[in-house]
């Protein structure tokens, strides 16, 4: 995306920044790649301890004065030719892969399963580095005004947030509906309220990320080659 209307450079016979910016984001991604890989987990966490304690702060400071009300954003995306059941299932195996988990949004800094713990992610909500972990997936009814369940769109499953002590700071939450020719995922989440809204629409920008990097990921695998 351009930064000045007024100035542009662009591939001649182009009319859009398209071209230079996806030459931009391979470049971004497997540089972000090298490092990571390079560094492993253990380093890069500590070289962010300082800015995952600032994280683990501002999630606090915003529980306390939210004094338990919430602020909740979704966001919904759509697939084509790949199915709901083909993309979850790949999901589900993904996440024992590091790599790929990393590889699904360019702040994603660690996404692994602690020992004898629930899953760990480290990536970025709002200007911070927070670290939280994701407790099993509930399969019961999502709230009415989360996730509203139709017969189309049938109620979702959550996940809450929670930090290191076991602090709730909030959930994830989603549905997974079949279309004809792909299907549609809506993405939620739960924030405490004084988060709203530039942390809760940032947070859906980074679903957008990363479940369109997951999603073409698993129809690439998926599709047998030629």
């Amino acid at each position: 995306m351009t930064s000045n209307t007024e100035h542009w450079v662009r591939l001649a016979g182009e009319d859009t920044d398209a071209t230079i910016d996806n030459f931009e984001l391979f470049s971004a991604r497997r540089a972000l790649k090298l490092l990571k890989t390079n560094l492993g987990r253990d380093r890069l966490l500590e070289l962010l301890r300082d800015d995952i304690a600032a994280g683990d702060a501002f999630l606090r400071d915003h529980l306390e004065r939210s004094a338990g009300a919430e602020a909740t954003g979704t966001t919904t995306l759509r697939a084509h030719r790949i199915t709901a059941a083909q993309f979850t299932g790949w999901l589900a195996r993904a996440f024992a892969r590091e790599d790929v988990m990393l590889a699904g949004h360019p702040e994603h800094y660690a996404i692994h399963k602690a020992p004898g713990r629930n899953v760990n992610i480290v990536e970025t909500l709002g200007e911070f580095v927070c670290s939280f972990f994701m407790r099993e997936w509930d399969d019961s009814l999502v709230k009415t005004h989360e996730l509203p369940a139709t017969a189309e769109k049938p109620a979702g499953r959550r996940s809450h947030m929670l930090l290191e002590d076991g602090t709730v700071i909030g959930s994830i939450a989603n549905v997974f509906t079949e279309e004809p020719g792909g299907f549609t995922v809506r993405l939620s989440v739960t924030l405490p309220a004084t988060c709203a809204p530039e942390v809760v629409e940032q947070h859906l920008e980074h679903f957008a990320v990363e479940f369109r990097t997951w999603i073409l990921t698993a129809a690439t695998e998926l599709t047998p080659q030629a």
